[in-house]
């Protein structure tokens, strides 16, 4: 699995700061489209940035709550 991790990056927003990951199966048509697509989702109104990209064992390691 892809794991793209986001953090919410607008300064007004009582959640700025908050880092979490998007996973998503290599195999979709278009995995970075679709991370992006269920950020956003989960995250409605907010002002988000993609901070990078995890393997499975890194992103488990570091916790974030993942959509």
């Amino acid at each position: 699995m892809l794991n793209y991790l986001f953090e919410v990056s607008g300064e007004e927003s009582d959640l700025c700061g908050e880092q979490f990951f998007v996973q998503v199966d290599p195999d979709d048509k278009s995995p970075l489209k679709k991370a992006w697509k269920i950020a956003r989702e989960n995250f409605k109104g907010e002002a988000l940035i993609l901070t990078g990209l995890f393997n499975d064992e890194m992103a488990e390691m570091l916790g974030f709550d993942t959509y």
